[in-house]
């Protein structure tokens, strides 16, 4: 099977912090193909206050070269991606302070929804609130960064309940990007 991998240089991400609380915090990124240069895109990571108080951060993730249909999305643990695998587990600061991302589950705070590519071009935009780009426990932007994967399976989310299976519910990894 040939499994391309996407790669996007994230740990030299350009985070703006902004001076005014209510403009979001933004990260961008380039999209890569590790071994197929034919892959490419572009991610944007925006943190936005809710109107309750609670951060959001808007994932804008555009992709070209894929295979159509669905691949998973997640965000991982470091921001290494040559090889893809060095990019480590999902990304998971666990439940009170647990460093296990396998007692988390059968999400990962870096889980996010599957992106449905047509055409060999795919576009998602979605919400979430269990990672920042701030400093802090959830954040992104920790030492090591984070990296963007892109699997060439659908997001299972886990529903073969099995351990062994946590890794890679998705598929092998496709593409990759390092924030």
């Amino acid at each position: 099977m040939n499994v391309r991998i996407l790669a996007v240089a994230m740990a030299g991400l350009l985070c703006a912090g902004l001076a005014a609380q209510a403009q979001p915090r933004t990260a961008v990124a380039e999209i890569r193909g590790c071994t197929d240069a034919t892959i490419t895109g572009r991610a944007q990571f925006s943190e936005i206050p809710s109107q309750e108080g609670v951060k959001q951060v808007l994932v804008e993730l555009t992709v070209r070269g894929l295979p159509d249909g669905k691949h998973g999305v997640h965000i991982h643990e470091t921001a290494n991606c040559t090889p893809c695998a060095a990019a480590g587990g999902h990304f998971d600061p666990g439940p009170a302070s647990n460093p296990s991302p396998d007692g988390n589950h059968p999400f990962h705070a870096g889980d996010l929804v599957n992106i449905d590519v047509h055409g060999g071009y795919g576009v998602l935009l979605t919400l979430t609130s269990r990672v920042t780009l701030l400093p802090g426990p959830l954040s992104i932007f920790d030492q090591d960064g984070s990296a963007l994967i892109i699997h060439e399976q659908p997001n299972t989310y886990c529903r073969r309940a099995r351990i062994t299976m946590v890794l890679e519910a998705a598929g092998p990894r496709v593409e990759s990007s390092r924030r």
